[in-house]
């Protein structure tokens, strides 16, 4: 977050034959583990003390046949999280998709209608509160079972096939309410209602997608080592490790609040060593992919779309032998003299460059010099000045 993404995304926004799913990990961590969507992307990947989690097997190969069905095309079979989410908004791909939902009444903030039902038990928004209630074993259970018994609707009847399952595969819980697990049926219930009002409008996304030539899926919650079984699942994939500056996101997230570390005692400083821990592994781990799949990986930063978003564009596009979509250079002379760091999503750029080098006249002396100190390897590594 606070990385430029949202202005890249716009590059595919531009491109006619192209698909833009801007950051669909929030619906699959909503799914998989019953949390609300817009968690902090920290409280999906790092456990209470900010150590980085693993995925299990079972994680794994949920998130794999996640990203699976969005490159296949197979939106029928993604969570509907996946499809009610808000950010589906911000791609032009889906826009007739969107205009349907809107037509049907249906929005995003249903889905976290459904998630009230199970947030006692599931989310303290950590995915690890989500774990030790053992909320995705029930969550798939109780899936199980709607989809088994299409015709049942009533909670009790349910509740008891639900007992019944636990105890066949001697799944033992941290709660022993029954009143809880009627709140993970009545979740179950709410999200196939969703499934259902989603179905009459996914087709037209789907259609889309498979006459496009480019699916492009834009990722802040992922470990870099959680790629390797996406990657190796598809393997006409092309992975951009898109980076800023560590120190104007720190900066950045500072003035606009939105702090992934130390909420209570804010600091650039304490941010700062919380980006570059992440940046650290996953620049280590993007190394042994890069040795494991060789011509699959590039890097490309916000600086240089910032400096030159022509050459940008040609850099993404020369992946395919392509050109880039020429309505590009249209968005660069409306937009690119906007403000890239004017509001909290914005993706108006005035300045482009200025406001990606602002950090240095903003930030004070003892925070740049203490965060060279801890983040140098980190800066270099990533082709930054110190």
């Amino acid at each position: 977050m606070r990385g430029g993404s949202s202005v890249a995304g716009e590059l595919f926004n531009c491109d006619p034959s192209a698909t833009m799913w801007y950051e669909p990990g929030d619906a699959f961590f909503s799914s998989y583990y019953g949390l609300h969507h817009e968690t902090l992307p920290q409280n999906d990947l790092y456990f209470r003390n900010m150590t980085r989690r693993m995925l299990n097997y079972k994680e794994q190969d949920a998130l794999v046949h996640f990203y699976n069905y969005i490159f296949s095309c197979n939106y029928k079979d993604l969570p509907p999280e996946a499809m009610a989410h808000y950010f589906l908004g911000e791609s032009s791909a889906m826009d007739e998709y969107v205009s349907c939902m809107s037509h049907r009444r249906t929005k995003y903030i249903d889905i976290n209608s459904c998630k009230n039902f199970i947030h006692s038990t599931c989310s303290s928004d950590l995915v690890e509160t989500s774990l030790a209630a053992k909320c995705p074993l029930i969550i798939e259970s109780v899936q199980t079972i709607i989809e088994g018994y299409p015709n049942i609707s009533d909670e009790k009847w349910l509740l008891m096939l639900l007992n019944h399952q636990l105890a066949e595969h001697m799944i033992y819980l941290s709660f022993n309410k029954s009143e809880d697990l009627l709140q993970f049926i009545r979740h179950g219930l709410c999200i196939e209602k969703m499934r259902k009002d989603n179905i009459q409008c996914i087709d037209k996304a789907e259609q889309r997608c498979r006459k496009d030539n480019l699916i492009v899926v834009q990722v802040n919650r992922m470990n870099m080592e959680d790629l390797d079984p996406i990657i190796k699942a598809n393997p006409d994939i092309y992975v951009v490790h898109y980076t800023r500056d560590p120190r104007a996101i720190a900066l950045s997230r500072y003035k606009t609040g939105i702090l992934l570390f130390d909420k209570v005692n804010q600091s650039t400083i304490r941010e700062a060593q919380f980006i570059c821990n992440k940046m650290r592994e996953d620049i280590r781990q993007r190394l042994i992919l890069e040795e494991k799949y060789p011509g699959i990986f590039v890097h490309l930063t916000y600086e240089s779309l910032a400096e030159d978003p022509e050459g940008f564009a040609k850099i993404f596009y020369g992946l395919f032998n392509e050109s880039y979509p020429t309505a590009w250079n249209t968005f660069i002379e409306e937009h690119m003299h906007g403000y890239m760091d004017g509001s909290t999503f914005g993706i108006t750029v005035r300045n482009a460059t200025e406001t990606a080098l602002r950090w240095r006249t903003e930030m004070s002396k003892h925070d740049l010099d203490t965060i060279n100190k801890f983040c140098s390897d980190v800066i270099i590594s990533l082709g930054y000045m110190i």
